[in-house]
């Protein structure tokens, strides 16, 4: 048995309530979120330094991650706009900090759930804020108009975009399912009612790649639970898709623009430049946030509506730090994913059990919405796959720490 944790410190407690305060508003607003981080960090500094108790914890994911930054580093060193290039790679990157404060720090399911609970409490009302806005096309905290999709509007929630909205609302949609189902849990009506808004909130966004994601997480979830539940929760997806395809002609154009070309010719056409770039540099890329430097020099003939970047996470990647870095990558989600199903699988604990369950398919939804859109190449998306990779990578270190004790 492991000896019992020492007493609670100044520092720890500036550092808990950091991150209870990053879940609070990182729904509404990424401003104080960041201000959390530097909170929640400065405590796990004073830790160490006064107290010489550097909280840390050990995993094999430490081995592609470290790989993943130090090659984006040179990368980016070696690329035509040094400077740029490296600031971009600081600003993209540093999200990842949430996870690495929660895995270090966070060692009781208390404090866990009390975090979760706080996200989801935003999450809430930024779920209903979108709703209104799909049916009104009114927002409160900023001007302008927001986009028609025929009788409705584009809901962006609190973020102002709808593709960080969507991806942010899949996470809640999908963690709040599966807590839902933890079988000893008091007023799980709540979980499922969030649950509900943040899938109505997700259809607002008119966001395709999110909604495949969720054609993906959806029967993965199902069948998790067993073949009877699966077959359950996946023929009842189907008749939502149905029933959305039939009455409401907004998604019915939105979903089969997916299979229109001339509707994706933008995206194809960034696919084969960024193909292009990289068969020229497939060592360490162009570094990141080049794309615009190279991009006249290697585009192919076609139309573009945008360019900014590969609308595609993995392209991204390997434009941005060539092949090592995308296998460096796909290396980091793999082992957290496989984390997040072994502690899905073997946790005694239900409520880790299921978190573990909800913010692995959320990373999953990520993965698959990535194929179509740059979510980890952009900031703002970055903090929901990091905070998702939180949950679960905390969720398996304390029911470790559980399992020890009981042993």
């Amino acid at each position: 048995m492991r000896c019992l944790e020492r007493e609670d410190t100044f520092p720890k407690t500036l550092t808990r309530y950091g991150l209870y305060l990053f879940a609070f508003s990182i729904p509404v607003s990424f401003v104080p979120a960041e201000f959390a981080i530097g909170i929640a960090f400065i405590g796990w500094l004073l830790e160490g330094i006064l107290n010489r108790r550097w909280q840390h914890y050990q995993t094999r994911l430490y081995v592609p991650l470290l790989f993943y930054i130090a090659w984006n580093i040179l990368a980016s060193s070696i690329s035509p706009r040094p400077l740029h290039s490296l600031l971009a790679l600081a600003d993209n990157e540093w999200p990842m900090f949430i996870m690495l404060l929660m895995l270090s720090t966070i060692n009781d399911t208390k404090v866990l759930k009390r975090m979760l609970h706080l996200w989801l409490f935003t999450a809430s009302i930024a779920a209903a804020y979108g709703i209104w806005q799909t049916f009104t096309g009114i927002q409160f905290h900023r001007s302008g108009v927001m986009s028609p999709m025929g009788n409705y509007f584009r809901a962006t929630g609190f973020n102002g975009f709808y593709l960080t909205y969507a991806g942010f609302m899949m996470s809640v949609f999908l963690v709040g399912l599966c807590i839902s189902f933890h079988s000893g849990l008091n007023h799980r009506w709540k979980y499922r009612l969030v649950a509900l808004m943040s899938f109505m909130a997700v259809l607002g966004t008119f966001a395709r790649s999110i909604w495949l994601s969720f054609a993906v997480a959806i029967p993965v979830f199902g069948f998790m639970k067993g073949k009877r539940l699966g077959s359950i929760v996946t023929t009842g997806f189907l008749i939502i898709v149905l029933f959305c395809l039939i009455f409401i002609p907004a998604i019915r154009e939105r979903t089969f623009s997916i299979v229109i070309p001339s509707e994706n010719q933008t995206r194809i056409n960034l696919w084969k430049t960024t193909i292009k770039i990289s068969m020229d540099h497939p060592l360490t890329g162009i570094g990141e946030d080049n794309f615009d430097y190279y991009f006249d020099k290697y585009k192919v003939d076609g139309y573009y509506d945008a360019s900014e970047h590969p609308h595609n996470d993995y392209l991204n990647v390997l434009v941005n730090s060539g092949i090592p870095g995308l296998l460096a990558f796909l290396s980091m989600w793999t082992i957290i994913i496989w984390i997040g199903f072994k502690t899905a699988q073997d946790s005694k604990n239900p409520f880790l059990r299921e978190l573990a369950t909800g913010s692995t398919l959320a990373i999953i939804g990520f993965l698959v919405g990535g194929i179509f859109q740059n979510y980890y190449g952009t900031f703002a998306n970055c903090w929901g796959w990091w905070f998702m990779a939180g949950c679960t990578m905390t969720s398996y270190r304390i029911s470790q720490k559980e399992y020890d004790v009981r042993s």
